[in-house]
């Protein structure tokens, strides 16, 4: 909230969440008691764990302080280290200023490899506010946040970054709504921390606000929350801040002006007012002590801090007692309590079950029971690096209680993660991003499982038939060892030499006894009618290399194609019409023999021969015939 605004802006909030106007701050009952709901980015988490590292840096107004916590398991922390290192004179931005942040972000994180680094801007500059919208299905939910702050906060699209969280479920007279937290940022705010990381060498993962850096402790129980409703009051140098966390979920923040330099002004206008009533008194005192300057009142306030260093003789006031110096800031006090109690009045002070005080003078004992003694709840300080804390044991914190209460905000960007944490340079927009990429990765995650699943089976599958083949094998061989003797490859190649053998032997008697054949399968075949005068025969003879008598052990060669060749002349009897008829015939017969192929007449002629009944036409022919 913006201090200047006070808390108009927290009325006209609250004033959205009753549906009506007043000038006081209520919050109805609905309004806190809203479920609980974090982000649904938990679904980025679709891996397995791995362990990571945040740093989270906050830039004061007087010191740099680092926090780097590694997540050691699922909502587990461990603190690694921190470092505290007061900021030089040079003007944020400046040249000097950014080489400063470079040198200890360098020292302190080494290489940036592997790390993720958070960071603050003001609180002041971002306006957070809770709205009520109607219940709508999760695509109009943008458009209906959307034109529900338009109507209350005027801002530029290209100048504000627009945020939003959705609470939960509420009822209104019987009307189901969401809750949600909205906050507008300057985009020029952001932009500037994020040039001075840049330019100091760091990628920032995350920009937020110290409210959200505060719900990280509760969010992840690194302070304990304690009753239902959790209440934070930071008391700044002009202005001071009230956060209200129910269960771990920011549900009101509000500005205050009232901080430090309203308890100065108290302390000089009570001290000098002292002084002016008592001239006896005042003429006793040196000149220093004649009347308090705000510079000395803000030491002396300072001096009330136990880990601040003793007051001398020179210093204003030091004779003043510390109930004194107490009763004199008192005023400032009751009216800083007066505006936590209007705040708590409206949320129903009995549901606070504690409220953590941390600010400049945090570590003074008085002032915070004091406030939790006025507000009837239990008060304590935030002790972030309290030794006690389960998740410190390899470092060992401040001896200083005040220095371990400043490092709350480091130690809250520490534990950021865009999954619980309000992040200014990842949005909503950026959410529903990579919600849809994370469905895609989701998909093709599954499909890559299904296929190695379905590769698996298959591989199984394939080892179950290697061993039925195997199996079989054994069975087999098992049957041949039944046998003797026993066959195997040798026998084979022997049994295989001797066949070829006796087909070389047969086959060289057939060669021989050939042209034998040819002339009884032609005798056979030639009928009474036809008269065979001349026959010859070319046989070509049987290669050395097939003959088993004449062949040498070497490789055989190729075979070659062998003519046989049968020429036969003879005449055909009978009836001079009939002849040709007579010569087919009997060249089919020739023709359908096993013994021969491709029968060709060569030559045929009618002539007169001499028979024994006398002379006669007859039919000459020249035929070939190929034997196979």
């Amino acid at each position: 909230m913006k201090s200047d605004r006070e808390i108009s802006s927290t009325e006209k909030l609250l004033d959205i969440i009753r549906g009506k106007k007043d000038s006081g701050i209520e919050i109805t009952d609905d309004a806190i008691r809203v479920k609980p709901k974090r982000p649904s980015l938990k679904a980025f988490r679709f891996r397995p764990f791995d362990s990571k590292v945040t740093v989270g840096v906050d830039i004061g107004s007087q010191s740099l302080r680092m926090v780097k916590i590694q997540e050691t398991a699922e909502n587990q922390w461990k603190l690694v280290d921190y470092r505290s290192v007061p900021l030089p004179k040079a003007s944020v931005g400046s040249f000097e200023f950014t080489g400063f942040v470079k040198s200890e972000l360098n020292k302190f994180c080494g290489t940036p490899k592997n790390l993720k680094v958070w960071s603050l801007i003001p609180s002041s500059k971002v306006d957070v506010r809770f709205i009520k919208i109607p219940k709508v299905p999760p695509k109009q939910v943008e458009n209906a946040v959307y034109w529900t702050v338009k109507k209350e906060v005027t801002f530029e699209d290209n100048e504000t970054i627009l945020d939003y969280d959705v609470q939960g479920d509420i009822t209104e007279q019987g009307v189901q709504k969401l809750s949600v937290l909205v906050h507008t940022t300057p985009r020029s705010e952001v932009q500037s921390v994020q040039d001075l990381f840049s330019d100091a060498g760091y990628h920032l993962a995350g920009v937020t606000i110290a409210p959200f850096a505060i719900q990280n402790l509760f969010r992840t129980e690194w302070v304990p929350v304690v009753g239902d409703v959790t209440a934070s009051l930071y008391i700044g140098r002009d202005w001071s801040r009230i956060d209200m966390y129910t269960k771990g979920n920011l549900v009101l923040t509000r500005g205050i002006k009232a901080g430090l330099n309203s308890m100065v002004e108290a302390l000089v206008e009570t001290y000098n007012e002292k002084i002016k009533k008592a001239p006896a008194e005042r003429d006793a005192l040196t000149k220093t002590d004649r009347g308090l300057t705000t510079e000395q009142a803000h030491k002396l306030l300072m001096s009330l801090n136990p880990d601040a260093p003793p007051l001398g003789r020179e210093d204003a006031g030091h004779q003043l007692k510390e109930e004194e110096i107490f009763s004199m800031i008192l005023p400032a006090i009751e009216r800083l309590v007066r505006q936590v109690e209007r705040t708590f009045a409206n949320v129903g002070a009995e549901r606070v079950g504690k409220i953590y005080i941390a600010g400049v003078i945090d570590g003074y004992k008085p002032l915070v029971d004091y406030i939790g003694d006025q507000l009837g709840i239990e008060s304590g300080i935030m002790d972030v690096l309290s030794p006690d804390n389960p998740s410190i044991y390899d470092v060992n914190p401040p001896a200083s209680v005040s220095e371990r209460v400043a490092f709350a905000p480091a130690v809250g960007l520490a534990l950021s993660d865009n999954t619980r944490t309000p992040n200014l340079i990842f949005t909503y927009k950026a959410k529903e991003k990579m919600v849809k990429v994370t469905r895609v990765n989701r998909v093709i995650m599954m499909g890559s499982l299904l296929f190695i699943l379905l590769g698996t089976g298959a591989f199984y599958w394939q080892f179950h038939l290697a061993d039925q083949k195997k199996a079989t094998y054994e069975s087999l061989g098992k049957e041949l060892d039944r046998y003797n003797p026993r066959i195997d490859k040798n026998f084979i190649l022997q049994i295989a030499t001797k066949v070829k053998q006796e087909q070389g032997v047969t086959r060289s008697y057939s060669e021989r006894y050939l042209g034998m054949a040819v002339i009884s399968e032609l005798s056979t075949l030639t009928p009474s009618h036809i008269r065979l005068l001349k026959l010859r025969t070319d046989m070509v003879p049987l290669p050395a290399a097939n003959n088993p008598a004449v062949a040498p052990k070497k490789e055989p060669a190729k075979e070659v194609e062998k003519v046989r060749n049968v020429e036969v002349e003879g005449i055909v009897l009978g009836d001079r019409a009939k002849l040709e008829s007579l010569l087919s015939s009997y060249v089919l017969k020739l023709q359908s023999s096993p013994l021969f192929k491709d029968t060709k007449v060569q030559k045929t002629s009618v002539e007169s021969y001499y028979l024994n009944k006398g002379q006669s036409e007859v039919l000459r022919f020249n035929l070939t015939v190929k034997v196979i």
